[in-house]
């Protein structure tokens, strides 16, 4: 599970009040969940499996073994009401999103045309703008998922992921009530080239383990 994931199961149990998330982890990471989130997260009574790092918010807790089987086998169909896709892999589990009420959020495929023109990786002093065709493509590619997830009755949308310093103080409220706990994975100095270039690269392999990679700038005196 990765930093994204550990933050997301917490959210959905602590502050939305999900009945049961689903969630993602290999073998040997799921003895640790406990410790690191607490018993009232994670149910280690229950293993299932479903691709890492997805989150499904449907009714108590379970962990999700990636490593041995497809979710499709093991999760019954239709019973998914939210599906975090973190991975780029909604359009494969369409069949078991629960029919007529359900929604799929993506923050790993692509954005609309119109959503990435208005985004603010846009908001530059030259004013860039997406080519035509390019825009269209993306809007295309757009509306496929969506009418994808059309014939299973199930809403999909893209969310484009824009910092926010309210969102910020408002996850802080959290951390400051306990509802939300940090998880840090491993720890490097800046000034230690080659120790923050190996553990950033254990990050963009998807091998990151558990937690959010800390770079120190200043070790204190």
């Amino acid at each position: 599970m990765s930093g994204t994931g550990l933050f997301a199961c917490q959210l959905a149990k602590h502050v939305f009040h999900a009945g049961k998330v689903i969630t993602t982890v290999s073998t040997a990471k799921i003895p640790k969940l406990a410790e690191l989130l607490g018993e009232n997260t994670i149910d280690q009574g229950k293993t299932l499996s479903l691709p890492a790092p997805s989150v499904s918010f449907p009714n108590a807790c379970s962990v999700i073994d990636y490593t041995k089987s497809d979710p499709r086998d093991v999760i019954e169909h239709g019973t998914i009401d939210f599906l975090f896709d973190t991975v780029g892999s909604s359009m494969e589990l369409l069949c078991l999103m629960r029919p007529g009420s359900s929604r799929i959020v993506s923050v790993s495929t692509l954005p609309s045309g119109n959503q990435l023109q208005d985004s603010p990786l846009m908001d530059l002093p030259h004013r860039p703008t997406i080519p035509f065709p390019f825009r269209m493509g993306l809007n295309m590619l757009d509306q496929v998922r969506k009418a994808r997830a059309y014939r299973y009755k199930t809403e999909y949308s893209y969310m484009f992921l824009v910092s926010s310093g309210e969102n910020l103080d408002e996850l802080t409220r959290y951390v400051e009530d306990g509802r939300l706990k940090t998880v840090v994975g491993s720890v490097v100095d800046l000034q230690d080239i080659e120790a923050v270039r190996k553990a950033c690269g254990t990050v963009y392999s998807g091998r990151g383990g558990l937690g959010k990679l800390v770079i120190r700038v200043h070790r204190p005196e």
